[in-house]
């Protein structure tokens, strides 16, 4: 389908397995962390603006290092201290969301690394790769392909 000016209509409503994360610029490498629920555009941007601005206060770093110390079952910048998580989520962080089941074992994951140029590998729909520098995220789909830029300040 295309729009009537002849591109293909945006993609940011599908929603899908994802990953979020940051590349190094002089290496084009992904260092990231998997989502597993609630991962279109619309609402993990949305999210992770939220928790930018009332979780992190607009510290890009910090919320950076927070979002890949561990893997996320969803993120939701509305969680509470003491919140019961999801049945799928062993553990909520407050302003961030559920953590993963392969974060709760004894033994944690390490960040999945890769190319943007390989991401077809992955076998997920979205890649989210914040900036720290310019406090953006920028939206790709799940082969690489740039979607979106969005600044964290919305």
């Amino acid at each position: 389908m295309l729009t009537p000016g002849g591109q293909s209509p945006p993609t940011t409503t599908v929603p899908g397995r994802a990953v979020i994360g940051a590349i190094s610029p002089p290496t084009q490498v992904v260092l990231s962390r998997p989502i597993a629920q609630h991962a279109d555009p619309d609402n993990v941007v949305a999210t992770l603006q939220r928790m930018w601005r009332d979780t992190f206060a607009g510290n890009t770093s910090a919320m950076l290092a927070a979002l890949l110390a561990i893997d996320w079952q969803y993120l939701h910048a509305g969680t509470a201290a003491g919140h019961r998580p999801a049945a799928a989520a062993k553990h909520a962080v407050a302003g961030v969301g559920g953590i993963g089941m392969a974060s709760t074992r004894h033994r944690r994951r390490q960040p999945v690394n890769f190319c943007l140029t390989e991401a077809g590998d992955l076998d997920v729909d979205w890649i989210y790769l914040i900036d720290p520098v310019t406090d953006t995220v920028a939206v790709h789909t799940g082969d690489g392909r740039p979607d979106a830029l969005h600044r964290l300040a919305g």
